[in-house]
């Protein structure tokens, strides 16, 4: 798409498919932190849910959400504003590959804060062994919402549309996360509160 729609504008193909290589590399170094804070986190999760410690799940699940959101939150602010000297990182080049580079950094990542999140309520229903909701949020960015908003927002935007794609599926696929998750706390915290009322009666009883 990026090659495409490239040739219909002034930056040629060449340019734009460059250019977004280096973002996609930026954002997989990014992403693998995320990812290790939700990896992290699992076999404490997993441990703490099988022996029904629920309230030490929801703990260990918000920290390292926490974690996560943190370290986008620095990864959004290095792309919003110092884009340039991430792409020096790869060597220098003309004004115009420089100004596609930017744009795709600015508009491609903006809503990346919000990744840290979905990517750590993923694994973290992984690890409560819910494994639809864990497929539904891993891939509602990466693939359900992703690749429609690839195909369709071109046909309005243009180039531009491919590189709008990525925030639209990164809100989108924060929204359908965070419903699960708020859905699974209230559930946790409904589980964490009978644990402690049978634990009362068995004391009292």
């Amino acid at each position: 798409m990026i090659v495409q729609y490239g040739t219909a504008s002034v930056y040629g193909p060449d340019i734009p498919l460059a250019a977004f290589g280096i973002v996609m590399k930026v954002y997989q170094i990014l992403l693998s932190f995320m990812i290790g804070f939700g990896i992290g986190a699992q076999p404490i999760v997993g441990y703490n849910y099988g022996a029904r410690n629920f309230l030490r799940v929801k703990k260990a699940y918000l920290l390292a959400a926490g974690c996560a959101t943190i370290v986008a939150a620095v990864g959004f602010v290095l792309f919003q504003f110092f884009p340039q000297s991430i792409i020096d990182l790869f060597g220098s080049e003309d004004a115009l590959y420089n100004e596609f580079a930017q744009k795709s950094f600015r508009i491609f990542l903006l809503l990346c804060i919000l990744t840290g999140f979905q990517t750590v309520t993923g694994i973290f229903f992984q690890s409560i062994g819910k494994p639809v909701k864990a497929a539904v949020v891993t891939l509602s960015r990466q693939i359900l919402v992703l690749v429609p908003a690839t195909l369709l927002l071109p046909l309005a935007l243009g180039l531009d549309g491919v590189l709008w794609a990525g925030p639209v599926a990164d809100g989108v696929s924060f929204l359908i996360a965070l419903f699960l998750a708020l859905f699974e706390m209230r559930r946790l915290t409904r589980r964490y509160a009978g644990e402690q009322e049978a634990a009362l009666c068995t004391e009292q009883g």
